[in-house]
């Protein structure tokens, strides 16, 4: 059975508080007459650290797409090559034995794909298969999980899966929108890696995903001439409380022993823990949310890390939302021995 093991974390250098985010928010926008009622996001966003690629200065000034790109490769190769060489380590997995890659992101392109730039950093065989996948953004964490899977299940070889987000680069300071004022207070930047193996911390039972009709607006990037400019529609956590339920109850996976939750904001949060009766377990997505920030993509594999870590035991519910809009579940078995 299709197993997740290895799972290894990176963040960027530079950590940052909440607070010094506010000032930056301040001092781009407190002319600006609305900032003063928008101010308050950043002491409900639920994020008290986190980490960005670049100093605070650089959010500052106006960049231009090329810049910003050219950052994002830099800095997404540096943080994958580590998080790759720990879960290799910590597995004794030889790279050469690795059947596939997936490399799942959001925040930056790059022609050749950075798994093509990975495939040189390491002793892969020539024959292995590379998968880039952008723009599942905040449901990344389990649909390339679900990707991974099923690439397993056809090779039956050991599959690299590296989720790297960058979201911290895409902040426009010249735009005053509480789109921008509200990815400030909420974004962070990071990376996780894992492999898809018989053997691991986690055995997949079963994996799905649904996405809704006529939600596209719901949440995504626009395309502008200096970046990408964020979309996401304040209706999200009353459309998750609503439609997300029936979806659950389809999934009908029972005797669920809690669940592993995207850590997409307190709204999130508060949304998943109306639907699910507050578990207890949710506390570990918001523990997440308030150490990084939203990291789109990797923020799920974040919970699942911890939780291994504290050794988790039984069957939990992976679950992340994301531009589609599309919900990614897969339930998982956790192992203290795994």
């Amino acid at each position: 059975m299709a197993s997740i093991k290895g799972l290894s974390s990176v963040f960027p250098k530079h950590k940052v508080f909440q607070e010094e985010i506010k000032e930056i928010g301040r001092k781009l926008f407190s002319s600006k007459i609305q900032f003063k009622k928008m101010e308050k996001v950043y002491d409900n966003s639920g994020v008290k650290t986190r980490y960005l690629t670049e100093k605070l200065d650089w959010y500052l000034e106006e960049h231009n797409w090329s810049e910003r790109n050219f950052l994002f490769k830099k800095n997404a190769l540096n943080l994958l090559k580590e998080s790759i060489k720990e879960t290799i380590e910590k597995t004794n997995t030889k790279p050469e034995k690795i059947g596939a890659i997936v490399l799942v992101n959001s925040t930056g392109i790059s022609t050749p794909t950075i798994d093509a730039e990975i495939f040189n950093l390491f002793n892969f065989n020539n024959e292995i298969v590379r998968l880039p996948i952008f723009g599942y953004g905040c449901a990344g964490g389990v649909l390339g999980l679900n990707r991974a899977i099923e690439i397993f299940k056809s090779l039956n070889k050991t599959i690299l899966v590296c989720n790297v987000e960058l979201c911290s680069l895409t902040f426009r300071p010249q735009i005053f929108s509480k789109e921008n004022v509200v990815s400030t207070a909420l974004f962070g930047d990071g990376c996780a890696s894992y492999l898809i193996d018989e053997e691991g911390h986690c055995q997949i039972l079963k994996s799905t995903e649904h996405t809704w009709k006529n939600s596209l607006s719901l949440m995504g990037w626009g395309v502008e001439d200096d970046g990408l400019s964020v979309i996401f529609d304040k209706v999200i956590p009353d459309f998750i409380t609503k439609k997300l339920p029936d979806v659950l109850n389809k999934f009908s996976f029972n005797n669920l022993d809690g669940y592993v939750l995207h850590s997409g904001g307190m709204k999130i949060i508060q949304a998943y823990r109306q639907i699910l009766n507050n578990d207890k377990t949710i506390s570990e997505s918001e523990a997440i949310l308030s150490k990084f920030g939203n990291v789109s993509s990797v923020s799920v594999l974040l919970t699942l890390e911890e939780m291994i870590k504290k050794n988790y035991n039984g069957v939990y519910l992976m679950s992340a939302l994301g531009p589609g809009f599309t919900a990614g579940l897969s339930a998982i078995k956790m192992s203290k021995n795994g």
